[in-house]
């Protein structure tokens, strides 16, 4: 057969609709299948369904859902590996073929690329499906299945770079130049320090929160994606999109991660270890002058978390000043404006003073030193031998003195900048409201957000 020939009957082939054959003999209906009951007489033929929904199925599967079979309409049995009552399941199009569910070339790009196919010479003949029963197939039944095979190809390279495209992650990499974008989502000033907190971590034994290492992401990128949610509190579906990971990978690693930052920058650099006020004087900056003996500012944070079924619990969370259940910390701050101690995290109800008595903060005063806080802080009774309290003073008799005034107001303007840290410290906001999964690493995370605004550039200009 020539190829003018082989054209027009594959060109027929894939434009028309069948048309009923009321002759004797019967051909399978089924695109690219060549079977007839006078070539190969061992195989059954099936009439369709008379059940118009069962009928449609058979459509749907033999690809011809614009068919209109007759009474002479037939599907041979070789598609029914399963029998009858399972319809028909195997075709050229799927058989030995890995991934079945890829659509077929639609008639157009059939026709589109026939002339491709014929510029390339005849095909050669090849085994058909049918085994022994039909050793030479028309040339028309090979034009096909080669158009078919250049169509897959071309769609499996579509499909290769849309899978490379969905392979592109959100890294560290990407924004390393910028310290602007750096500091938006890490809180940190530039590239310099993230690289620093990465070598720190190179050097520790990382233990994996949930038994199983993270080894297909680098270390810097795991460490921009525990500083992104301690800064911005991503969500875990947002952090598995952008670093092309699951949602138990996120938290593997943010809990894994946020551990080993609390153990290296809290614990071995700030844990009990308030500066001495000797060390104070050397960086004490001007407003703190007319306090000398200050070691240390109080002031206390809350954190929100989610409501607890257990009433009793609710009630020592429950914070009158926020108005909603709450976790608390005392946090000291230095007059230089650096956060040197932080307690773990009470009930909203409890009180400041019982926070202060309790955390461990007054263990590390000692005789002569000055502490400095707001006038709800009444621990005077509570301080250590030789420690003294300076507050802003109470309103006696419906009006302060000039001496009173002046007091006031040298506190507040030191105070101030005090404030200005723990507002540092805010900027993390993970702090805003603690995910209920995490209550239990709440102390932790607490610390490590303490110990990342310590990393940040100093408040007062003058300690720069």
């Amino acid at each position: 057969m020539g190829m003018a020939s082989a054209y027009v009957i594959v060109a027929e082939y894939v434009t028309s609709v069948s048309k009923p054959n009321w002759a004797r003999m019967v051909q399978c209906c089924v695109p690219s299948c060549n079977n007839r009951n006078d070539i190969n007489k061992t195989i059954s033929y099936y009439r369709f369904p008379l059940d118009e929904n069962e009928k449609r199925r058979w459509l749907k599967l033999i690809r011809r859902k614009d068919f209109t079979p007759n009474y002479n309409s037939r599907v041979c049995g070789w598609h029914f590996p399963h029998g009858k009552a399972a319809g028909p399941t195997r075709f050229a199009w799927n058989e030995g073929k890995a991934f079945p569910h890829i659509s077929q070339p639609t008639k157009r790009q059939k026709k589109m690329l026939l002339a491709t196919v014929e510029d390339e010479g005849g095909a050669e003949p090849g085994p058909s499906h049918l085994g022994t029963a039909q050793k030479t197939p028309s040339s028309s039944s090979v034009l096909v299945l080669e158009i078919e095979n250049e169509m897959l190809r071309k769609e499996n390279d579509k499909l290769k770079k849309e899978l490379e495209k969905q392979k592109q992650t959100f890294s560290f990499s990407q924004i390393s130049s910028h310290p602007d974008i750096v500091n938006y989502y890490t809180g940190l000033p530039d590239a310099a320090t993230v690289l620093f907190l990465e070598t720190l971590l190179s050097k520790f034994d990382l233990q994996y929160h949930f038994d199983w290492n993270v080894q297909k992401m680098p270390l810097i990128d795991q460490l921009l994606l525990t500083l992104m949610k301690l800064r911005l509190n991503c969500g875990l579906v947002d952090l598995s999109v952008r670093f092309n990971c699951c949602r138990a990978t996120v938290t593997n690693i943010f809990i894994t991660i946020s551990s080993a930052l609390y153990d290296i920058l809290y614990v071995g650099m700030m844990e009990n270890k308030i500066p001495s006020r000797f060390k104070n004087q050397t960086s004490l900056p001007h407003c703190f002058q007319p306090f000398p003996h200050c070691r240390i500012v109080l002031d206390c944070t809350e954190v929100a978390v989610s409501n607890t079924e257990n009433l009793d619990t609710q009630s020592h969370l429950y914070s009158h000043y926020k108005g909603g259940t709450t976790l608390k910390a005392l946090i000291g701050v230095a007059p230089n404006g650096f956060i040197t101690f932080a307690s773990d995290l009470y009930g909203g109800s409890t009180s400041d003073k019982a926070i202060t008595a309790d955390c461990g903060v007054l263990q590390q005063l000692e005789a002569g030193d000055m502490v400095m806080a707001d006038k709800g802080f009444t621990i005077r009774d509570i301080l250590p031998a030789g420690v003294s309290l300076n507050i802003p003073t109470f309103l006696v008799n419906g009006q302060f003195t000039m001496e009173e005034i002046n007091h006031n107001r040298l506190i507040a303007s030191a105070r101030v900048h005090v404030e200005r840290s723990i507002q540092r410290l805010k900027t993390f906001h993970i702090l805003s409201y603690i995910p209920y999964q995490y209550k239990k690493h709440a102390n932790k995370i607490l610390k490590v957000c303490v110990s990342l605004t310590n990393l940040q550039t100093p408040i007062l200009r003058e300690i720069a």
